[in-house]
């Protein structure tokens, strides 16, 4: 076992130079090889895990998913791939803000120890195979690992030669961390098509993975960088790995030929001396510690391409000093594409926000379009901003030709308003009519330059106007408008003006849509309203009306502690009245009724309300029982003014009402919950849920039955029973009433 571990570290040792995990399992999981870059990764020490079963740091990896394809490689199976999308921490580590590194993991069988494998020359055969091309890059699979070819191991070993009689292999694990590489490619994945590409990439990466003769070699030239080795002293790339056809055009061959002129001959001039800074940096970095820096390395077509280096010292001198450096450049140039456009589109984005901010602040139609025309004006620096509204009937399918009139618009003070103007075929034509539903810009930089058809031409001539831009306003299919900007003298339209205009567009056909809706929701909310609160028949409140009203009512007077009262009107004999003239003339009796109660009436914080059937109510806030006797009276006189025939009745030859009145000050809920329940009590009823103001309604209703058992066509007014009636707040003090008192304000029913 000495013996093994001695020849396992001489032969394996080179793996703690490069920047990738690596470790070697014995056939029953006992670690032989624990690299310095996963001692780094999971701050487990080479002593802690060799000689230990790599399942007691990681038990999940005894899971059968991973045993099985374990006990595969250690029968000398095919090397296999545990991809970063599925195993994305086969050796969990921490990387950054205690964050889970993703690995790509590759698995590969490696002869047990014999006298072949002694002899090997690992750093001998790490150099010549790196060096190696496979023909494609390893796909990315969607089965829980990749396993290569059965025959892999006949056509080419890994080791370049295959083991007689070799019955016991080991397992040796290659950790890629692609953890920063797959945070690059999330936070550019929404760019533009940049998914696609990286998924490519990936599925390039994976194929070639597949198809790679070693686990250098794989990861050489299966990442999607240049991998390279730069001698310090020499001054010249010693190994680059075969990414360098595919990102500069050059073969790994003639890289290395350029020699000392490398730098000069492909960095860009202005980065040269922050090259330099960087290489001088390396003496004093120690071992494991990355140094990034960002350049640009020339095409050979001649186009400059953005790079991002990560470099590390690989190897060392007899005195210690650092001789190579080993890193690795990732094209950035796609990247730094986006960002700008990124950055472009943020400033489109700022613009389009504050303006679309004012424009939304409001839902009134006009003040939209208003604010919209003098934002733009003032961002394009222009001086004329309009829309165009369209006419109704506007296309192919109208018989009269297309015309639009100036809706509204900012204009400079020195140019001639086109407020109100209405225009007939100005653009308007079946071409351009297409063109704008498609949502399509028109800018003209000169109008006396442009093909523009005369009458066109003499119209922006009466205006002056020399450059415009029109913006089509769609919403959905339809062609609501145009939103134009005008120049008095020849512009030349920025892309950047355009793009923010189309955007801007959009914004504001969902504005406008929004307030049309918004209008119609109003006015359908106010139909909806009048529907709920008004009685049909009488144009009166509804009894749901009614009852939200006294409600409020009680409470407001509970606050202030004010009298409120309450009149209950009922047609007398309304029935017989039906009965004798039909229920067409009962409605329009009650019409009738309804209309004088209501003109009665003059305070407009007083309710008038349909209660029932031929039965009306009055609420009167703020009002004493002397005053609601008074609006009771006028009640009467005006009914009696209406002389309304009335065969059946059996007090008058006309209309008449008996009318209960009652007056409170409201008392608290929980008072109020107490008198109803004392109420229901004494009636021995079951209690219902109800509204403190039951209390006022009730007394009023008493008022009024007591006004038609003592013959109709008269006022009564509530008052409790003497011996029962309390100071605490529920009716104020009531003068004596005379509560058989008839009309005597107009002709008896006799005298007519």
């Amino acid at each position: 076992m000495i013996e093994e571990s001695k020849t396992i570290e001489e032969k394996f040792g080179v793996l703690d130079s490069v920047p990738v995990g690596a470790c070697l399992l014995r056939d029953d999981f006992v670690v032989l090889f624990w690299n310095a870059c996963l001692e780094d990764w999971t701050k487990i020490g080479r002593e802690q895990m060799l000689g230990t079963k790599i399942t007691t740091h990681f038990p999940h990896l005894s899971q059968l998913k991973y045993a099985n394809r374990f006990q595969q490689i250690f029968a000398g199976g095919p090397p296999t791939i545990f991809s970063s999308q599925i195993h994305k921490h086969l050796i969990p580590a921490t990387w950054q803000e205690g964050q889970q590194r993703i690995q790509q993991t590759t698995v590969t069988a490696v002869p047990a120890l014999s006298p072949g494998v002694a002899e090997l020359n690992i750093p001998n055969l790490i150099r010549s195979t790196v060096e190696l091309e496979p023909d494609s890059m390893v796909r990315q699979g969607d089965s829980v690992g990749v396993a290569l070819p059965s025959n892999f191991r006949d056509s080419i070993s890994p080791y370049g030669f295959i083991p007689p009689n070799c019955q016991s292999f080991y397992a040796l694990l290659v950790i890629q961390d692609v953890t920063d590489l797959t945070h690059r490619i999330q936070a550019y994945r929404t760019m533009r098509d940049q998914a696609l590409e990286e998924v490519e990439v990936r599925q390039r990466v994976e194929a070639e993975l597949r198809e790679s003769q070693h686990f250098i070699q794989q990861i050489a030239d299966a990442a999607p960088y240049l991998l390279y080795i730069y001698d310090l002293t020499e001054q010249r790339n010693v190994y680059v790995n075969g990414q360098a056809s595919k990102l500069l055009g050059y073969t790994p061959q003639e890289i290395l030929q350029m020699q000392t002129a490398l730098y000069s001959s492909l960095v860009y001039p202005e980065d040269l001396p922050r090259l330099s800074a960087h290489l001088q940096k390396f003496p004093s970095v120690a071992d494991g510690h990355i140094l990034e820096l960002d350049y640009r390395l020339q095409h050979r077509s001649g186009e400059w391409r953005h790079f991002r280096c990560r470099d590390q010292v690989f190897a060392r001198t007899a005195e210690g000093k650092p001789k190579q450096i080993f890193g690795t450049a990732q094209d950035i140039t796609e990247y730094k594409q986006a960002e700008e456009a990124l950055r472009q589109q943020n400033e489109r984005e700022l613009l389009m926000a504050t303006i679309t901010q004012h424009i939304r602040q409001s839902l009134d139609l006009g003040e939209v379009l208003s604010t919209t025309v003098t934002e733009v004006r003032q961002f394009l620096q222009a001086d004329r901003v309009m829309i165009v509204r369209f006419n109704p009937c506007t296309g192919s399918h109208c018989a009269t030709p297309a015309t639009g009139a100036v809706t509204v618009e900012s204009v400079a003070l020195n140019c001639r308003p086109m407020l109100g103007e209405t225009l007939e075929n100005f653009c308007f034509d079946e071409f351009y009519l297409e063109a704008y539903q498609h949502r399509a810009i028109r800018p003209i930089a000169d109008v006396s330059t442009a093909d523009l058809p005369h009458d066109q031409i003499d119209l922006l001539a009466q205006f002056e106007v020399r450059a415009y831009l029109v913006v089509p306003l769609v919403q959905g299919e339809e062609l609501w408008g145009l939103l134009m900007a005008h120049q008095c003298s020849p512009r030349q339209w920025m892309q950047l003006e355009v793009e923010l205009l189309s955007s801007l567009a959009a914004q504001l056909a969902i504005a406008i849509k929004q307030a049309e809706l918004y209008q119609q929701l109003q006015a359908a909310n106010l139909k909806l309203e009048r529907l709920a609160t008004l009685d049909e028949l009488t144009q009166l409140a509804n009894r749901r009306r009614f009852d939200q009203y006294l409600d409020r009512e009680w409470h407001r007077q509970a606050r202030e502690q004010t009298p409120l009262s309450l009149i209950l009107c009922d047609i007398d004999s309304f029935k017989t009245y039906n009965d004798t003239y039909g229920h067409p003339k009962g409605d329009e009796c009650l019409r009738q009724v309804a209309q004088a109660i209501g003109k009665a009436i003059n305070r407009p914080a007083d309710l008038v309300a349909r209660y029932g059937g031929e039965e009306f109510a009055v609420i009167l806030p703020n009002t004493a029982s002397e005053g609601a006797e008074l609006v009771a009276e006028h009640i009467q006189i005006k009914i009696a003014a209406l002389q309304i025939p009335h065969a059946g009745s059996q007090v008058s030859n006309y209309v008449t009402v008996s009318l209960g009145i009652a007056t409170m000050v409201p008392i608290s809920e929980s008072e109020a919950s107490m008198v109803i329940d004392a109420a229901d009590a004494a009636a021995s009823t079951v209690p219902a849920s109800k509204s403190p103001a039951s209390i006022l309604i009730d007394a009023a209703d008493a008022a009024l039955y007591q006004a038609k058992d003592l013959g109709r066509d008269r006022i009564q007014v509530y008052q409790p029973d003497p011996p029962t009636a309390k100071t605490n707040g529920t009716a104020p003090p009531v003068r004596p009433v005379d509560f058989s008192r008839p009309n005597t304000n107009f002709p008896s029913p006799t005298s007519a």
